[in-house]
């Protein structure tokens, strides 16, 4: 079999695929590129992407190597010869040989996997806006792995859904509009979350697919995303954690002061190199203080911001991080609570110990 393919065009769906390439070698054949005539896909034993791809063979091509045998030409088009255990790419009078397996060994099937859904949600650009704003409260801890992504209660409300995660430090959460009859908790892991947001940049629409034990994203291009859904994963009562540190009824906000941008940057700056990082904040008086030392030397703001008497410490790169998407702050008992101008997104960031 022998087809002409436009070169650029390769690159950019083996691009839009290569996340979840295997980054292990435990599995050779989790490292490579699974073509099927229609599309091109890559799957970690977790995760997989499908991108539409206009070449007609049938097999699985190393990944790394294919990349960069193609990113090495410079010709629009290169030719394909596909033979039983091998393949062969020119360009011009260049000319390399990939070894090839069969289809039969690539471990998943999309074809297999598009089975009637559970349910579907659909991922709007207002959900998509709030999931990338809720992707700074995901955590790391293998030890809680029901933190490890964003998690959507579909039924918020009757017209309502939300967006939950924290790293245990942090916590976010996100309404949008929505009309979903689903009621269970979906778990979208971290991974699934970055590509869904990057994968929904050059497409008109997305569908999110609940089927048992995964969920598929199916995009107006043809991309598929899959991700295994974790089988002992219990997804964390948020409104319950949110009810210990908020009373919805008396919180008040009131707008950022101008200067806490950059003060916070200067408590950063001076504390660089010190870990744990910890900024003084003091509310007397009506007078807002901010005071950060370190070995390299000391920062302090003062600026006006109406309130009762609070003192406690807080980790100022937790601040610095959410300012841009955030116009509104609440200093709290426990936490400081920030929030945007219509308070659809709420995020806690949790006090460290008293400085008394």
């Amino acid at each position: 079999m022998e087809n002409t393919i436009d070169r650029a065009a390769l690159l950019t769906a083996l691009n839009r695929t290569k996340p979840a390439i295997s980054t292990q070698a435990f599995i050779p054949i989790l490292n490579h590129f699974l073509f099927d005539g229609e599309s091109v896909t890559s799957y970690n034993d977790i995760s997989a992407i499908s991108v539409l791809c206009e070449v007609e063979m049938h097999g699985c091509l190393p990944a790394d190597l294919l990349i960069k045998t193609l990113q090495s030409m410079t010709t629009e088009t290169v030719c394909f010869k596909c033979f039983e255990e091998q393949t062969i790419i020119t360009a011009g009078k260049s000319k390399v040989k990939l070894p090839t397996r069969h289809e039969k060994y690539f471990p998943i099937s999309f074809k297999e996997l598009l089975g009637e859904p559970l349910a579907i949600f659909m991922a709007s650009e207002q959900m998509l806006g709030g999931l990338k704003k809720c992707l700074l409260s995901v955590g790391t801890d293998t030890g809680h792995p029901e933190h490890m992504g964003v998690t959507i209660v579909p039924r918020y409300s009757d017209t309502q859904a939300a967006l939950y995660s924290s790293d245990n430090i942090t916590l976010s959460k996100y309404i949008f509009e929505s009309d979903s009859n689903y009621h269970d908790p979906i778990f979208l892991p971290t991974f699934f979350c970055n590509q869904l947001l990057a994968l929904a940049n050059t497409s008109d629409g997305v569908k999110i697919e609940i089927h048992p034990g995964a969920l598929i994203a199916v995009f107006s291009d043809g991309t598929l995303l899959f991700t295994k859904s974790p089988n002992d994963t219990e997804p964390s009562d948020f409104e319950k954690v949110i009810g210990r540190f908020v009373n919805y009824e008396n919180l008040s906000f009131h707008e950022i002061p101008d200067l806490f941008d950059s003060s916070f940057e200067r408590a950063i700056l001076v504390q660089a190199n010190e870990m744990p990082r910890r900024t003084r904040m003091t509310l007397d008086a009506d007078t807002l203080t901010l005071a950060s030392y370190s070995k390299s030397g000391e920062a302090f703001d003062e600026m006006q911001f109406r309130g009762e008497y609070i003192k406690f410490n807080i980790d100022p790169m937790f601040v610095k991080r959410v300012l841009p998407i955030t116009s509104q702050i609440s200093l709290l008992p426990r936490v400081v609570a920030l929030s945007d101008a219509d308070q659809n997104f709420l995020h806690l960031i949790a006090h460290q110990t008293s400085p008394d």
